[in-house]
């Protein structure tokens, strides 16, 4: 799939005059929406209004529940949201067969916050084998925050069987670190897990990199400058910290709060910048990348 395939062209049609409630009944009729139908369904998701979500939600009630992708957002089995195993569903493409839901699983994995998940999951892998580049054969320490399902590392050292970094992974969710250990099971000599809270956490070292895709845009910007400045100081010398954060112009927003009851602090590159200045890093140390989409940015700072 093309990273900048997450919406489906469609004939001009003016969204105002849709009626959504025949629309959406439309498309339940038919167990989801076609291709045709992307672009125009995340349109009328955009246009409900605050007080109308509830219905709205009520309409689409039959997918969500953890069948669908879109459900297991909503429902959270695991009792919050952005849980490791439904990063893991999407970094692995994962669709139910069932009819009643595999065109809304179809549909949530071109939308382009899915697609940015999957971008920065690559973005990670390219990072890790720039830094065992760098190192020639010596050991390189690399902090996780937010581990989750521990992907992107499983796939970095299936792709560099010969590496220089070992790395630290912490979650608080004791059901993803035993996912990822079972998952990474041929490669835990090189990785020491930390079931802890990464607010309360106290590393034991510094690190050559620290990394976290999505867990600083569930903070508030106190918790953000916080953190930032708290782990910025167990940064070796050259060594820098590069922490993912939803684009405030993220166009799958409404889609995710409304249908997935998915809830995040989006943030501006200006904005990520400012909190970097806060933490009293200097200005010259401070960058903001982003991966292909642009909808999620990572805030990158050197010591």
């Amino acid at each position: 799939m093309n990273n900048n395939d997450y919406s489906v062209s469609t004939s001009v049609i003016e969204i105002e005059d849709i009626d959504i409630d025949s629309y959406v009944d439309e498309i339940l009729a038919k167990n989801g929406p076609d291709k045709e139908d992307y672009e125009i369904f995340y349109k009328l998701v955009d246009r409900v209004k605050a007080e109308e979500v509830e219905a709205f939600r009520k309409k689409i009630s039959s997918i969500l529940n953890p069948n669908s992708l879109f459900g297991f957002c909503y429902t959270k089995p695991f009792g919050y949201s952005g849980d490791f195993f439904i990063i893991e569903k999407f970094y692995q493409y994962y669709i139910n067969s069932d009819e009643r839901y595999r065109k809304w699983d179809e549909f949530i994995h071109v939308s382009g916050a899915v697609t940015a998940v999957r971008n920065r999951k690559t973005l990670a892998i390219e990072i890790f084998e720039k830094l065992n580049e760098k190192a020639m054969g010596t050991r390189q320490d690399v902090l996780i925050l937010g581990s989750g399902p521990v992907t992107e590392t499983y796939e970095f050292f299936e792709r560099n069987p010969g590496n220089s970094l070992v790395f630290d992974m912490l979650d608080l969710d004791k059901r993803a670190i035993a996912y990822a250990k079972n998952k990474n099971r041929k490669y835990l000599n090189a990785m020491t897990f930390h079931n802890a809270n990464v607010i309360r956490y106290t590393p034991e070292k510094q690190f050559d990199l620290i990394w976290s895709a999505g867990l600083f845009d569930y903070f508030k910007s106190k918790h953000f400058v916080y953190l930032l400045k708290r782990y910025y100081e167990y940064l070796k010398d050259g060594a820098e910290m590069i922490i993912g954060n939803f684009n405030s112009e993220n166009p799958s927003r409404r889609s995710m709060e409304i249908m997935g009851d998915w809830f995040l602090y989006h943030r501006s590159a200006d904005e990520l910048k400012h909190y970097a200045i806060q933490a009293g890093i200097d200005e010259s140390k401070i960058d903001v990348i982003q991966e292909p989409l642009g909808i999620n940015l990572f805030l990158r700072v050197k010591k």
